[in-house]
């Protein structure tokens, strides 16, 4: 009895491990018509198939898709943020230290070119003037003083020497007025307020040298009051960035496209940005450049477009996405294999596919991609037309993968 019972489990236990052997992955049926095969045979570490229930392909959420070729429209979908248009950016700076008397803008604030940005009292800016006062004062005496020895000169009351020694002071006089002018415009003083000093100083009225030496700032160009560095009552140096002023009715949009796409890219093409905070809008641009360089961590390549923005709906440093329409090359008018993108995995640092070969079992196949346009990609090799494909739920498959190969290892 105690025999007969030790047979048994013994055959129980048998039959257990003929059923485990059975349901584990089995290795791919070799294809030679299909490239993908040679690959995946290279790779003994994963297992070539795994087998699911209805009920767990039901639970997973797996949909398939059937490989077939089509005419594929080359629309290109490449991620990129928005940035400023730094033709249209500037940051406002005085040229001379002082404090900061006040600011009439707040952030944010929409500005005309032209209009006040900033105020400040400036000593360096004081003593330039009261230079330029000076000089302007000798000049007026140096040209008195020349006119009346051209005049003397031309009735032979004194000598060409006399009369020589005066012009050389005369325009010695003028030339240091014009520079202590020039000296005032690359402080930043504005024309009408040199104007004003020269004109006291010929009029003969009170120097105004008493004035406030104050500066104003203002804006280059129309557009908005984006960043305030200072407050009122801030000391600040000679150059130091103090209000910036952008025009955002344009911006620059910079896309990333990979290495694979470079030959269908160049500058003129049309791109549509969108973006996640106004999905049903589009807004339209141009390519005008394609970097030169390849980003040695990403494979990517930067492009830029420029976008009209007239409201200003696009911010910087907004996450955008761009469709370019490119055409398509004379090589490659002919129907092509594509995929769903959401159908391709990564195994052993490789792009795969899972196919469908029978109910339930599903197959692993290394592929290698073409372009990619809207939501699709075209695959060269690994797949042919009517293969079917896992489209939805593979990242399912990939992870049983993983657990077929670790139970395959213990």
């Amino acid at each position: 009895m105690k025999g007969a019972l030790v047979r048994g489990i013994a055959v129980g236990l048998l039959g257990i491990a003929v059923e485990g052997a059975c349901r584990r992955a089995e290795p791919p049926a070799r294809d030679e018509a299909e490239p993908g095969h040679e690959a995946a045979e290279k790779h003994e570490e994963l297992p070539g198939r795994v087998t699911l229930t209805g009920a767990a392909i039901a639970e997973a959420g797996i949909t398939t898709w059937q490989v077939k070729p089509v005419d594929l429209e080359h629309l290109l979908v490449l991620t990129g943020s928005v940035g400023h248009d730094e033709n249209r950016l500037l940051q406002v700076a005085a040229n001379v230290r002082g404090r900061v008397v006040s600011i009439p803008v707040d952030l944010g604030a929409r500005v005309r070119q032209g209009d006040p940005l900033l105020t400040l009292e400036s000593v360096e800016l004081g003593r330039a003037r009261e230079e330029l006062l000076r000089e302007s004062s000798s000049l007026r005496v140096a040209e008195r003083a020349y006119e009346r020895a051209r005049t003397l000169v031309e009735a032979k009351a004194i000598s060409s020497g006399e009369f020589q020694v005066r012009e050389g002071e005369y325009l010695s006089r003028r030339a240091a007025a014009q520079g202590a002018e020039r000296a005032l415009h690359l402080l930043g003083d504005s024309h009408e307020e040199i104007e004003r000093l020269r004109a006291a100083v010929r009029s003969n009225g009170a120097l105004p040298s008493g004035d406030a030496p104050r500066l104003t700032l203002r804006a280059p160009f129309d557009g908005r009051v984006v960043d305030r560095k200072v407050t009122p009552g801030s000391l600040v140096e000679s150059l130091q960035p103090l209000v910036t002023v952008a025009d955002l009715r344009r911006v620059w949009v910079f896309l990333q496209a990979y290495e694979k796409d470079l030959a269908l890219l160049h500058e003129g093409l049309s791109v549509a940005i969108r973006t996640e905070a106004f999905p049903h809008e589009s807004f339209g641009g141009r390519v005008d450049f394609v970097g030169a360089t390849l980003d040695p961590a990403t494979r990517t390549v930067k492009l830029r477009a420029t976008v009209d923005n007239p409201s200003e709906r696009l911010k910087p440093g907004m996450f955008v996405r761009g469709r370019l329409d490119v055409p398509k090359p004379a090589a490659e008018a002919k129907l092509t294999q594509v995929v769903p993108d959401d159908a391709l995995q990564t195994l052993e640092g490789r792009t795969t596919l899972f196919v469908q070969v029978a109910p339930g079992v599903f197959e692993r196949r290394f592929v290698e991609l073409g372009h990619s346009f809207e939501g699709f990609t075209e695959v060269l090799s690994g797949v042919k037309a009517g293969d079917v494909i896992v489209s939805e739920g593979s990242f399912v498959l990939k992870s049983e993968f993983a657990k077929a190969s670790l139970a395959e290892d213990h």
